[in-house]
């Protein structure tokens, strides 16, 4: 099984390949590529949501086909709406780039991963051997998304 988990924040994609099975997988992009940074000179949402969308296609492309697609989305916070709205936004777009791939495809809070934020990098280094660049909350974050569903 192949499990692409993501970690979206307004200025950077994380994801993290897994492949085999609930018992015996592997980070197998840990050395490899698992950020994207969303580059500076786009401006509108437009610009920003197409580029999106094709950074999304690529990593299918390139790393695919997946058998899930599993995303941390951000815990929502009803006073914070703007800041988690972009990021919903890069969410509906991977979700949108999975069924185009017909990659079924879950999202997660900490609680479904049974964790918490402050946990998460912790909890992550038990699970898989860390990424030897960028390791960070949000990598860990997709980690657990995509261990979460990884059969």
């Amino acid at each position: 099984m192949k499990v692409l988990g993501i970690r979206n924040s307004p200025k950077v994609i994380r994801f993290c390949i897994l492949d085999g099975d609930a018992t015996n997988y592997y980070f197998s992009n840990a050395s490899e590529e698992n950020k994207i940074d969303l580059p500076k000179s786009l401006k509108t949402e437009a610009e920003i949501y197409q580029w999106v969308k094709s950074e999304f296609s690529r990593l299918f492309d390139k790393y695919g086909p997946f058998d899930h697609m599993a995303i941390k989305q951000n815990e929502n916070v009803p006073t914070r709406y703007s800041s988690v709205k972009p990021v919903m936004f890069l969410d509906c777009i991977a979700c949108l780039v999975a069924i185009e791939n017909n990659a079924p495809f879950s999202s997660h809070l900490y609680t479904s991963l049974g964790t918490k934020s402050k946990e998460v990098v912790k909890l992550a280094e038990t699970q898989v051997t860390k990424s030897n660049t960028h390791w960070d909350s949000k990598m860990a974050d997709a980690v657990l998304a995509a261990i979460k569903n990884i059969k």
